[in-house]
């Protein structure tokens, strides 16, 4: 029967008693005299090949970065610094801020630069966010540098950062409604969706030899809050700049209950010398000029940002930055 038409089998249609060729025009009919297992296996073998197929079109998950266990000696500086810094809400020092056990970001951009970012909480809000990071000083060093910007609503006890220079800021971090904003979801989980679709909401904008559009980063650097306390509910979310990922934006996200219903408020805080602003609705919301860090020993701006000190590479630790405990 190879090679020829199987015009002999056919079938009734249960429904109109018509008559109709099983194998339609293109059925070998040597299959005819196949056992049954042979159809088995044929059938297996497309169910797998369009399983193959379907895995192939299936969109990609991001994969989690894997750990490494190989020491990393500019990250070792990075947390070595960070460690030796201490910030205190009230001037007595009875209230001390907590540094939280990992870096909350490490970026990366082009011309080596690289920084790892720490927060520094009390009872769980970020009041200090900094970052330690560093760039080439020739083919055997490395610079690094220490900023910060505070995120607390009133003033920080004066702490001494990068080469025994006093911070104390004049003034919190002020935060604001957000116009128009839709009323807190009850659930947290209905609520980071919120937060991104409002990160989003909003344009950051830096220069830097022309006008660059900031990339949005839509997974929170932190994520905090309490449902009993005044702050429900907040999250940090770093715009970064397309060179690599360094964080020259952050946005201060929260659900507040300050004056009885929750309400969705925000904070603006640059973290980058240049000059940033910020535009939602294509409004200009926020904006501040390129930052000028004083020269002297003291500085009362609510973002600093200075060299620190000069590691050789793969100095794990080195000398550590000259910070008094007065």
């Amino acid at each position: 029967m190879s090679g020829q038409r199987c015009e002999s089998m056919q079938a009734i249609h249960p429904a109109t008693g018509s008559a109709r060729t099983r194998c339609d025009e293109r059925c070998a009919p040597d299959e005819i005299d196949r056992p049954r297992w042979w159809h088995s296996l044929r059938s297996a073998r497309s169910t797998g090949l369009l399983f193959v197929v379907w895995l192939m079109s299936a969109p990609a998950k991001a994969e989690k970065p894997k750990p490494d266990s190989a020491p990393d000696p500019v990250r070792d500086a990075y947390r070595a610094d960070a460690e030796r810094y201490e910030f205190f809400r009230d001037a007595e020092h009875q209230q001390p801020l907590k540094l939280r056990a990992e870096p909350i970001m490490r970026w990366t951009n082009d011309g080596d630069w690289s920084g790892d970012v720490f927060a520094w909480t009390y009872q769980g809000r970020p009041e200090v966010i900094g970052c330690i990071l560093s760039g080439p000083a020739g083919p055997n060093h490395r610079n690094i540098f220490h900023e910060f910007h505070l995120l607390a609503e009133k003033p920080i006890a004066p702490a001494t950062v990068q080469k025994e220079r006093q911070w104390a800021p004049s003034e919190g971090l002020k935060i604001e409604p957000i116009a128009d904003a839709p009323p807190p979801a009850k659930r947290a989980s209905a609520r980071l969706v919120q937060m991104r679709e409002l990160a989003r909401s909003f344009k950051a904008y830096m220069w830097a030899d022309n006008t660059w559009e900031l990339r949005l980063l839509t997974q929170p650097l932190m994520r905090y809050g309490d449902e009993q306390s005044s702050v429900i509910d907040g999250a940090l979310f770093a715009y970064v700049w397309t060179k690599g990922t360094d964080p020259e934006f952050i946005l201060v996200l929260e659900c507040r209950r300050d004056d009885g219903e929750p309400t969705w408020c925000f904070a603006p805080a640059r973290f980058s010398n240049r000059g940033v602003w910020l535009k939602r609705a294509e409004k200009d919301v926020w904006g501040v000029h390129g930052h000028d860090e004083p020269t002297g020993k003291l500085t009362t701006k609510t973002y600093t940002t200075a060299y620190a000190r000069t590691i050789a590479n793969g100095e794990v630790v080195g000398q550590r930055p000259e910070i008094s405990e007065e």
